[in-house]
């Protein structure tokens, strides 16, 4: 099976405020198109997250092939603690974990937003293939990894984010702050923590199918800490993301952030795995 989980970031850095909504801008290499995949199989939009610099807002995700055309999938979200008028919220998550939406082959979303005149956006979601055509990513559900792990370990790395809000930066190497991965091991990356929130976390390497896979820098480790994992439970489906060691120096990690080139510490939570994992073959 063709199996691909594939995070999409898209980015707007200047709201109009207008009633009408503004599109978001796919990250290289993206696109708000669903990928073309193997007749009798699926595709969904699992999660949205959503995140703006100093105002509330709203996204709409949409296409004649959905609920409609209108506004279609249209949810809101706020930076802003309560009580107050700093940023602190950033990012929501606006879709949570057991709602799915599937997708059609080759349909082409409308992502928009819509804000405060001169705000800035960044819009976030997951789409999971169960056949992509030449990709084969590795991922698997939790009661796989589990009964394999032998050891956890953290991994640091120190990405930036681009200087153009929404924009992935360029990506830090697996290996590139400190070189511990045993010699051809296989690695489960069960989730993540960041020092300061930003909006996206995503990795890519060729055992990922060479497609981002990540989620939202959100600041609760409770979120992030055991996102696969959670994900994997939540949907029932091979989600958590394995990398051999010996593919490390060519897997990275990038950030998108709703301001421009910040710099956390990400820090992924891995399990060494006693055995390698085979091809994956349930979605």
């Amino acid at each position: 099976m063709g199996l691909a989980l594939e995070t999409i970031v898209g980015y707007n850095d200047s709201l109009t405020g207008s009633t009408t909504y503004d599109a978001l801008t796919p990250n290289s290499n993206q696109s708000f198109t669903v990928r073309y995949y193997q007749d009798g199989t699926s595709a969904y939009l699992e999660d949205i997250w959503l995140a703006f610099a100093a105002h509330p807002g709203l996204i709409s995700i949409k296409s004649p092939r959905l609920h409609d055309d209108v506004l279609g999938i249209n949810l809101a979200a706020t930076p802003l603690g309560a009580g107050s008028g700093s940023a602190d919220f950033n990012p929501q998550t606006v879709l949570p974990g057991f709602i799915q939406q599937k997708l059609y082959s080759s349909d082409v979303l409308s992502v928009t937003v819509n804000g405060t005149a001169s705000d800035k956006a960044v819009g976030v979601f997951n789409v999971r293939y169960e056949n992509l055509g030449g990709v084969n990513a590795r991922l698997y559900h939790w009661n796989e990894i589990q009964p394999n792990i032998a050891n956890i370990v953290g991994i640091e790395v120190t990405p930036t984010a681009s200087g153009t809000v929404g924009v992935l930066g360029s990506g830090v190497a697996l290996n590139s702050t400190t070189s511990r991965f045993k010699a051809n091991v296989d690695y489960a990356w069960l989730g993540y923590q960041t020092s300061i929130p930003v909006a996206a976390i995503v990795m890519n390497g060729v055992d990922l199918g060479n497609l981002n896979v990540g989620g939202p820098g959100d600041w609760d480790i409770d979120d992030t800490g055991d996102f696969f994992i959670q994900q994997s439970i939540t949907y029932q489906t091979a989600h958590i993301p394995v990398v051999n060691s010996l593919n490390v120096g060519g897997t990275f990690v990038s950030i998108a952030d709703i301001a421009a080139s910040t710099a956390p510490t990400v820090t992924l939570l891995m399990a060494e795995l006693k055995n390698r994992m085979g091809t994956p073959v349930n979605p």
